[in-house]
This record gives C-alpha cells, structure tokens and sequence, in this order.
C-alpha cells in the first residue's frame, strides 16, 4: 500500500473550498417564492465544482460536505443534513473520478480539458437532481405521511403531561 500523506497545502486548500462553499450559500442566496418553507437558489455548488476540478474527487468530497453542512446546521436546516451528506459525498466522488480520467485522456491541452471541465460541471447537475430526486422518492416511501403523524402522536403522548 503506498504512503499517502496530506500536505500542508492541500490541507489549506481544502479549508478554503470549505470555506468558500458555505460563504456561497450563506452570502450569494437568490429567495424565491414559495407558499410553503424559504427556498432560494445559493451558488454552493458552483464551488463544490470548483473544488472537483482543483482538489481532486477525494478532498473536494470533504470540503463540500464540511461547508454545505456548516451551512445546514448554523442555518437550521439540520433535517436535511443526511441528504445533503449522502448526494455530496456521491455527486464529487463521481464527477471527481470522471474528471481525473477525462484531463488524462487530454494530456494537457488546455481546450480539451476546458471542455471536460464544463462537460463535468453538467454531470454535476444531471447527477444533483437524479439523486435529489431518488432520496426524495425513498424518504416519501419510507417516511410516509402516515407514519410522520404516528411519530407526531406517539412524541406528543410521551412528553406532553395530561395528554391522553
């Protein structure tokens, strides 16, 4: 097995994408309009790309899930943490991958690996909703209305006093 260390710099740089991320949702949201909840569309994922490209599938896996879920959780969005830990570890790991072995195929050319790199960023997307969409379909299935209610009813009996 070969000896990895991590080097000070990628270190660094993994703090700084981190970093970077959770300021991209924190400071750059658009608010939209909704009857129900506060969605908005943020730039996080825009340098969750960033940070594919530069730090490679592994690092960047750990400063995107470091800086969305900073995010979530100063922000209270902690239910959302599992989907967001899930589809971002999927999403760099896989477009990470895809990139490696495309900018190789390249063998530095500039345009080349300009055009895998905007190839990727679609792959990010495309893979964003697929799995967003499967963990919203599972959830529904596996949390169904009905047995939210019965948490509800069960929490509401244990901890309210006279209830019941």
């Amino acid at each position: 097995m070969k000896n990895e260390s991590i080097s000070t710099k990628k270190i660094v740089m993994t703090a700084f994408f981190a970093a970077i991320i959770y300021l991209g949702i924190q400071s750059f949201r658009i608010p939209l309009p909704a009857a129900v909840g506060t969605p908005f569309l943020h730039f996080g994922h825009i340098f969750v790309m960033l940070a594919v490209l530069m730090l490679g599938p592994k690092l960047s896996t750990v400063a995107g899930v470091l800086g969305l879920l900073v995010f979530d959780v100063l922000n209270g969005y902690i239910q959302a943490i599992p989907n967001v830990f899930v589809s971002t570890i999927i999403k760099c790991l896989l477009v990470g991958m895809i990139f490696q072995s495309l900018k190789k195929k390249a063998q530095g050319d500039a345009k080349k690996e300009y055009g895998y790199a905007v190839l990727c960023a679609a792959i990010y997307g495309i893979t964003n909703i697929i799995v967003d969409f499967i963990w919203s379909t599972v959830e529904l299935v596996v949390l169904s209305d009905y047995l939210c209610q019965a948490l509800v009813e069960v929490v509401s009996r244990s901890f309210v006093p006279g209830a019941y």
